[in-house]
């Protein structure tokens, strides 16, 4: 290589590289000092954890979880709005022109009877927004997220002059029934506050406690929700048991449905589940028609457009086999869109996790599980990323998200949950003045 072409183009470019990733790895140990200079004293969001895990509240009616978020926020100093798209909660901490990152946990809990062993372990009965009296439990962790998001918000408060930029701390309601985000974006969420350059959001699950594992592209499924009403008919004059029976036609379309989508497209592409089934009043010697719920899971877009057709005419031919006397009637709505990592988000953060976590970071598999946490970009393209830290320790049982013997360990999961929304958080806005 003639020295010319050397001095001119490999030369600088080498040096380049050398200098940025000097910088990278800077900033990297930067923020780990961070982390451990102005990481709060964890006794308090302990005792927040064991409290929320104690009184648990469904989805919908999380107002007193609402209130002591938002009591947190505002002794931290952060403007706060609440009662949004129900009981969501927005703290804001401007600080500096810079960019606007968004962070955010779950306020709701699931109708479950706890059957941990906890001292704190919920035995809670709550009247549910139909009606209903239900067991209570935070089964998914969701108390474990809100600690874990008051913690970094705590730090990040006590790190003010590392980074630049606004914070928006959100605490969203309703996201175990997947309608939380989408009210709070309509409820006016983006005339409160700036629109973020990234959201961030991550979730707690039996991995081992300490770890934290991340991915771009597609990482939990889509899921929508199909109610479906199939008709029956009277017979004059004979025994209505021996007409069309809608319970009869409606079971059998449950039983097929399942088996029928994956046959075609493979149970990794979808799968359907009969949510929910209601026909017929006491007292009645005929049944008009007979409604059930399916909920629809896909990975793929043009998958899940063909899964709903598939589904569609799958059943007008069943009904229209068992003689129905009207088609079937269908209502379809988005229960929760395709959670995908932005790899323009993802990538500072892996950095930042590569350098703190070492080992203990994982790559994210993609989970057959759903989240609205999406919906919160509204009509805008906000780039985002979400991740899982683990909240199991080696030494027990593993219970699942969403089991009634659920609940994470507090050590070290609460400080590795605080320590990774803030290492990310930081990375999102460019600590001590960098861009990521």
């Amino acid at each position: 290589m003639p020295r010319s072409v050397w001095s001119a183009v490999v030369y600088p470019a080498l040096i380049f590289t050398v200098a940025l990733l000097a910088m990278r790895n800077g900033i990297n140990s930067s923020l780990a000092s961070i982390i451990d200079r102005y990481r709060p004293d964890l006794t308090s969001y302990e005792k927040f954890y064991r409290n929320t895990h104690q009184d648990p509240e469904l989805s919908g009616v999380e107002a007193n979880t609402a209130a002591v978020v938002a009591s947190h926020l505002e002794g931290l100093g952060l403007v706060v709005h609440s009662n949004i798209g129900g009981h969501g909660v927005v703290g804001l901490l401007e600080n500096g022109l810079g960019r606007t990152v968004l962070i955010r946990a779950e306020l709701d809990a699931l109708p479950r009877h706890e059957q941990t062993n906890l001292s704190y372990a919920s035995t809670k009965i709550m009247t549910d927004r139909y009606g209903n009296e239900r067991p209570v439990m935070h089964a998914c962790g969701h108390d474990m997220n809100m600690a874990a998001l008051l913690g970094a918000t705590a730090l990040l408060h006590g790190a003010r002059e590392h980074w630049i930029g606004t914070l928006v701390v959100v605490f969203q309601p309703d996201e175990e029934e997947k309608g939380g985000a989408e009210a709070m974006v309509e409820d006016g969420l983006y005339s409160m506050i700036p629109v973020p350059n990234i959201m961030l959001a991550q979730h707690v699950t039996p991995l081992n406690s300490g770890s934290v594992a991340i991915a771009s592209g597609p990482v939990l499924m889509a899921a929508d929700a199909v109610d479906v009403r199939v008709f029956g008919e009277p017979c004059p004059g004979i025994n209505p048991q021996l007409c069309q029976d809608p319970i009869a036609i409606a079971m059998r379309i449950v039983q097929s449905i399942q088996d029928l989508v994956k046959k075609e497209f493979g149970e990794e592409e979808a799968t359907v589940a009969c949510w929910g089934f209601h026909a017929g009043i006491p007292g009645a010697d005929f049944v008009f028609y007979a409604d059930f719920l399916l909920d629809i899971k896909t990975v793929k877009p043009k998958v899940r457009d063909e899964v709903l057709v598939f589904v569609k005419k799958s059943i007008e031919a069943q009904c229209k086999e068992m003689d129905c006397p009207k088609d079937p009637l269908f209502t379809s709505k988005v229960r929760a869109p395709l959670t995908t990592n932005a790899e323009s988000a993802v990538k500072p953060i892996r950095e930042a996790f590569s350098s703190y976590f070492a080992s203990n970071l994982l790559p994210m598999e993609l989970q057959r599980v759903t989240e609205d946490f999406s919906a919160l970009q509204g009509s805008f393209k906000i780039p985002y990323a979400y991740w899982n830290f683990g909240g199991t320790s080696s030494d027990e049982d593993i219970a699942y998200n969403h089991s009634p013997f659920y609940a994470p360990a507090l050590d070290p999961t609460l400080k590795s949950g605080i320590d990774a929304m803030a290492l990310a958080t930081l990375a999102s806005f460019g600590s001590e003045g960098h861009a990521p």
